[in-house]
């Protein structure tokens, strides 16, 4: 989940999924993130390749959006953006499930972006 506030539990974000399908012996990882935009009853959907570094000493990871896959048109003139951040590999020590929770900036402003994803 993509939100702009520190609730982790914020509905009104925007789904994402990120699948990993490569992690070298070093760090270095590769994969695809797809992010949802939800508007009036339409859902809206872009594909990213991914690459990052993820360091196995301290469970930190940095993950950047490199190119789009494909994607849907936006409405209203919106557009999709570039983001890149460090996250934090985590557990949650009562459902037993692993998630990547940090923050990330994106190439169309400055805010802060939460964003939160529980391994399935």
């Amino acid at each position: 989940m993509l939100t702009d506030t520190t609730n982790a539990d914020n509905k009104k974000g925007l789904p994402a999924t990120l699948f990993i399908s490569y992690v070298s012996s070093d760090g270095e990882l590769a994969g695809e993130m797809t992010v949802q935009y939800r508007y009036q009853s339409d859902i809206y959907r872009a594909k990213y390749e991914v690459t990052g570094q993820y360091n196995f000493a301290n469970s930190q990871a940095f993950i950047e959006q490199q190119k789009i896959v494909f994607h849907d048109i936006l409405p209203k003139g919106l557009q999709w953006c570039f983001g890149s951040g460090y996250f934090r590999l985590k557990r949650n020590p009562y459902k037993k499930k692993s998630y990547l929770d940090g923050i990330m900036t994106t190439d169309c402003g400055k805010e802060m972006i939460r964003i939160v994803l529980i391994k399935k």
